[in-house]
């Protein structure tokens, strides 16, 4: 693989990056509605190598329509699963985006991604578990007691996959993110990527102000989910996604 290859970074709206937000940072984004294989041989017409970054497939069946629109070009396009999703996965997309900016190769870069998702921590908040119940995503029985508690439902994603969720009140939901956050990594330097569905605009307010007085963010960014991602995690849902620099 040589060195001064051109390497284009790309994903999917999986990601919650907008168009704009994409493009500004260098990452490509594919139409999910639309023929995969043609898009990426369209992109090969301005890159060497493409990395094509998807959600854990277990969370998402765009990895595996990924990896096999590639299946032909295999030399050119490298499918990866991240292991994660929504904010983890546009944070992914953003990281290895900035390290190719900055001369990375191919294998830093993965490296680097491999790290983010390592180090990194993703939880999911939501109402109502009925969508993720009914996307397999988590077994029935969770779901049952879940929506039984009646508070938010705090659930962590390990290796591509979620855990048995925990109740979280309402009161405490701001708190309990930072503070699982502020223990975990203590005085390191984070970034933030944050993904929310209905949230009112009072509370995102709160979530910021929450985790720029309890963590030391070198970054903090909080963006709409995209509309596939609800409909597969529920409308009244927030992500959060935090790794170390």
């Amino acid at each position: 693989m040589a060195k001064d290859e051109i390497i284009g970074v790309v994903t999917d709206p999986g990601s919650s990056l907008t168009p704009e937000a994409a493009r500004r940072k260098g990452v490509l984004l594919l139409d999910p509605t639309a023929p995969l294989e043609p898009q990426y041989r369209r992109l090969l017409e301005h890159f060497d190598r493409l990395l094509s970054l998807h959600a854990s497939p277990e969370l998402c069946p765009m990895h595996d329509a990924a990896a096999q629109a590639a299946a032909g070009l295999a030399d050119r396009v490298r499918v990866v699963d991240t292991r994660l999703g929504s904010a983890g996965l546009g944070a992914a997309a953003l990281r290895a985006a900035e390290w190719i900016a900055h001369g990375a190769d191919e294998k830093e870069t993965l490296r680097e991604i491999e790290r983010l998702a390592h180090e990194g921590r993703f939880f999911l908040l939501t109402h109502d578990l009925s969508q993720l119940v009914e996307n397999r995503m988590l077994p029935p029985l969770v779901g049952r007691f879940g929506q039984a508690l009646g508070h938010w439902a705090l659930i962590g994603l390990e290796k591509g996959r979620f855990q048995a969720p925990r109740p979280v009140r309402d009161a405490k939901l701001l708190s309990t993110i930072a503070g699982l956050l502020k223990r975990r990594y203590g005085p390191l330097r984070l970034r933030v990527r944050a993904t929310f569905g209905d949230l009112p605009d009072e509370v995102r307010g709160r979530l910021k102000e929450a985790l720029a007085r309890e963590l030391h963010l070198e970054a903090g960014t909080l963006a709409p989910m995209d509309p596939v991602a609800r409909m597969r995690v529920g409308d009244h849902a927030l992500a959060v996604f935090a790794y170390p620099v």
